[in-house]
């Protein structure tokens, strides 16, 4: 069994409470401006607003467990920095090559290993990947002309795509 379902959400143009102060706060306020989001500051705001994500990032323990019970009541699920057990998701290191993301995740236990992993993995990933993606999505009505039966076509994605071919 896996501990948690790694989803991609997507935020864009929606609310995201981001409640707290300092540098922790600051890094998931431009974690939401990153993915399109809108923050908004105050929960109750946030909450009129229709958010449905919480980042929380208080000094105070208190003022976390307080916030999360009251965001967590108000149906959003919630986030809060440096606490899993208070967490309802948790936030992957991302390695990005848009539209490929790649998520590191260790539910909590350690971000600066999942900081590492991507690290590693930023170097072994060309920067080309997400031009790459692009161009299979534009080339996909003509893959499936080419390659009508699934299982063929997936053969010859995966013949394209295995060491030395478009991928490195």
């Amino acid at each position: 069994m896996i501990p948690a379902l790694p989803l991609f959400h997507r935020i864009a143009g929606q609310p995201v409470i981001v409640a707290g102060e300092g540098d922790m706060a600051e890094a998931k306020q431009r974690l939401v401006e990153r993915a399109g989001g809108i923050v908004v500051t105050d929960w109750q705001q946030g909450v009129d607003q229709g958010a449905r994500l919480a980042f929380i990032a208080h000094d105070s323990a208190s003022a976390c467990e307080d916030d999360a019970i009251r965001l967590r009541c108000a149906g959003l699920l919630v986030n809060v920095v440096d606490r899993p057990d208070l967490c309802d998701f948790t936030v992957p290191s991302i390695v990005d090559r848009a539209p490929v993301l790649v998520a590191v995740g260790t539910g909590g236990a350690s971000a600066g290993l999942a900081k590492a992993l991507r690290l590693r993995l930023e170097a072994l990933l060309p920067p080309t990947l997400g031009a790459l993606a692009q161009a299979l999505f534009t080339a996909r009505e003509a893959l499936r002309q080419r390659w009508s039966d699934g299982g063929e076509r997936r053969r010859a994605l995966d013949t394209a795509l295995t060491a030395g071919g478009a991928l490195d």
